[in-house]
């Protein structure tokens, strides 16, 4: 009879251990999931604020052109070699002739 208390109580132990590493490895992965939670919030953030730089940067590269093709005729315009090219062609990026 001692002997099979003995069993019994060291089985219980021993489903207590697995009980207590359920427990341990659930509230990881609890833990991890909320870390998960806060990196998506904040690459979801970044996303945003590179795509609005993305946005900028291409709006300033269209400036840049118009900026130059600008200056090409107004170059073109002081020595009188001008392609006749109107304000909207320049607008619209047609190429200088």
């Amino acid at each position: 009879m001692l002997k099979r208390i003995k069993i019994v109580t060291s089985l219980l132990l021993v489903l207590a251990l697995f009980g207590l590493l359920q427990l341990t490895s659930g509230g990881l992965f609890f833990n991890s999931l909320k870390n998960d939670k806060e990196n998506f919030t904040v690459l979801q953030t970044i996303r945003q604020q590179q795509s609005a730089l993305n946005a900028t940067w291409v709006e300033l590269l269209q400036t840049r052109n118009t900026l130059n093709r600008a200056g090409i005729r107004w170059m073109m315009d002081q020595s009188n070699i001008g392609s006749g090219a109107t304000v909207a062609e320049l607008m619209q990026g047609r190429p200088i002739r």
